[in-house]
């Protein structure tokens, strides 16, 4: 794990993250994976800019093969409506993105990229942006116990289709396995997160 300080800020890279974006882009022959790539980081910085938008400053972020953590200090903390409209950021930047390649190309494979990485990310399942929107609305009028048991159960409700959908995928494609490993992921983040609770 890298770890550089900017700002105050530290910023934790692990090593697997360029090795991976290397052999991803490399192998990847039509483009597809280079807007993928260019959207994730269009993403971030929403949150990014969200959060220092509203007045608040993180206190690490931790870059890693799955994605983009950020931590805030408790002396840093922002209001739940903040914390929702930073989760929201992100996926705002993709479909404003969208709107705008959309409107000068049409159907394209970047225009395709932003709306469907928009589209996931809004799903209600806790490890996602809205997820964590969700939990932030709830926990701002039921208090944060509350606000745990109705997005775990709202994260299960929209995981199950979401694993069957992508294993129906790999059946009917015999290659295409990319839908129910993220459908994995999610969940074995969400049961992590409850032993560790």
């Amino acid at each position: 794990m890298l770890k550089i300080y900017i700002s105050g800020i530290e910023y934790r890279l692990s090593l697997l993250f360029p090795a991976v974006l290397v052999v991803l882009l490399t192998l990847d022959k039509t483009g597809v994976a280079a807007w993928c790539v260019a959207a994730s980081v269009m993403h971030e910085f929403g949150h990014f800019g969200a959060i220092f938008a509203l007045g608040s400053r993180p206190s690490g972020v931790n870059i890693g093969v799955f994605g983009v953590t950020v931590y805030q200090s408790s002396k840093r903390m922002t209001s739940h409506y903040n914390n929702m409209l930073i989760a929201l950021a992100g996926p705002a930047v993709n479909l404003f993105s969208f709107a705008i390649l959309f409107a000068i190309s049409g159907w394209t494979a970047p225009v395709i990229v932003h709306l469907v990485m928009a589209v996931f990310n809004l799903l209600p399942i806790e490890a996602l942006d809205g997820g964590q929107a969700l939990f932030y609305a709830l926990a701002g009028r039921l208090g944060e116990e509350k606000a745990e048991r109705i997005i775990y159960y709202v994260s299960v409700f929209f995981l199950i289709p979401l694993a069957t959908t992508g294993f129906f995928l790999l059946i009917n494609s015999g290659y295409n396995y990319t839908l129910l490993a993220i459908s994995v992921y999610l969940g074995l983040l969400i049961i992590f997160k409850r032993r560790a609770g």
